[in-house]
């Protein structure tokens, strides 16, 4: 496991159902998160991920250094995604958090909140899969191949 001081850069990540996920659960989103998640721990980060309440992770409270935390999901078709975001988004904008990092776009819709609350941090978006996204403002910026050729993974950091 990887240092943890009180000065390491401290992360939030939300939009994913469960790290790890233990049953069907699993799709590429939390693939992602369960590898990102620990190697950042590794080179000294602290890292939460939000997982969704009904989602089975085992029960764990930590995962390879990293912590979960449950948040509540309305288990309802079109629902689980954007409640569970919600309260993640809530916890993780009123948390001690350096980066809040959202996965995937529905989720990114709750961006604003952080953007307004914490001018101080730093919130940052991955797009997983195929995107056509355009923006025109002067403080968002696109990283990684999908910015230019529309495919892949991409990331709006809004600083």
């Amino acid at each position: 496991m990887g240092k943890q001081k009180s000065d390491s850069l401290k992360i939030a990540m939300l939009g994913h159902k469960t790290v790890p996920a233990m049953d069907s659960s699993r799709g590429g989103i939390e693939v992602v998160v369960e590898e990102l998640a620990p190697r950042l721990v590794e080179m000294g980060c602290e890292v939460t991920c939000y997982n969704r309440t009904g989602c089975d992770n085992g029960g764990l409270t930590e995962y390879k250094g990293v912590k979960l935390v449950p948040v509540p999901t309305f288990k309802r078709k079109g629902l689980a995604a954007m409640t569970s975001s919600f309260f993640a988004t809530l916890k993780a904008t009123f948390g001690h958090y350096d980066v809040i990092h959202f996965h995937a776009e529905g989720p990114c819709f709750w961006m604003w909140i952080p953007a307004i609350f914490c001018k101080k941090r730093c919130v940052v978006a991955t797009i997983h899969g195929v995107v056509g996204i355009s923006s025109t403002s002067k403080n968002s910026y696109f990283c990684g191949d999908g910015a230019h050729t529309g495919l892949g993974n991409m990331e709006l950091l809004a600083v």
